[in-house]
């Protein structure tokens, strides 16, 4: 009966101690880098616009500097030469880079619609924030930037920057936690977070087929 008790006291112990590293793993504070754009690539959000989404993209500088595709300044340029935005960028290792504030809009969505939301037609920037996450996509996800031969010939060379990192799956899960504690309504759902393809189409193609939605638990 004793060996029990301290079998089960033993199970207790470890048990919450399991508990507790889980819970300060996903509790983890979120750092983030302010790295603010020109007002231009961006406007104030309506009262009457409530967020209640969240849409997740890719991007690099691969076609210009494919030795190079990550780095924030260059992204930050090509962003505003486009006059186009993000409120986040994810860096490969994890850091979370804020582009615009979540009170103004973010001109990431583009022209594009939901079966489910017909009244977003177009309009998805106004209820919306917008995650970039800096990576290589598949050889079909990138098919509409470079041919297959470049591709292979990339992939080949730089095999690491394909894909997501564990890094930045962490950082996505504590960015999207803490959105939707300040915006309740984006539920944690495939209907309030998604992926740009799933509005735009043919047009865009990320997050990608490589973006594992499961370590996001969807």
């Amino acid at each position: 009966m004793k060996r029990f008790s301290k079998l089960c006291l033993c199970i207790t112990i470890f048990s919450i101690a399991c508990l507790s590293i889980t819970h300060a793993q996903t509790t983890a504070p979120l750092q983030i880098v302010d790295r603010p754009l020109t007002s231009t690539v961006s406007r104030d959000r309506l009262a009457t616009a409530p967020v209640d989404m969240v849409m997740l993209h890719f991007c690099s500088d691969v076609i210009e500097n494919p030795d190079d595709p990550f780095n924030v300044d260059r992204i930050v340029e090509i962003f505003t030469s486009y006059t186009v935005s993000a409120h986040y960028l994810i860096g490969r290792d994890g850091t979370v880079f804020r582009f615009v504030p979540e009170t103004r809009v973010a001109y990431h969505a583009g022209r594009g619609s939901l079966s489910w939301a017909p009244e977003r037609t177009n309009l998805l920037n106004d209820y919306s924030i917008g995650i970039e996450m800096l990576n290589v996509g598949s050889a079909n996800d990138m098919a509409i930037f470079m041919s297959s031969e470049k591709y292979a010939e990339y992939a080949k060379k730089h095999p690491d920057w394909i894909g997501y990192t564990d890094e930045q799956y962490q950082a996505l899960n504590t960015l999207l936690s803490s959105i939707q504690i300040r915006h309740p309504a984006v539920k944690h759902n495939k209907k309030h977070i998604i992926g740009h393809d799933e509005y735009a189409g043919s047009r865009r193609t990320d997050p990608g087929e490589l973006f594992d939605w499961k370590r996001i638990g969807l």
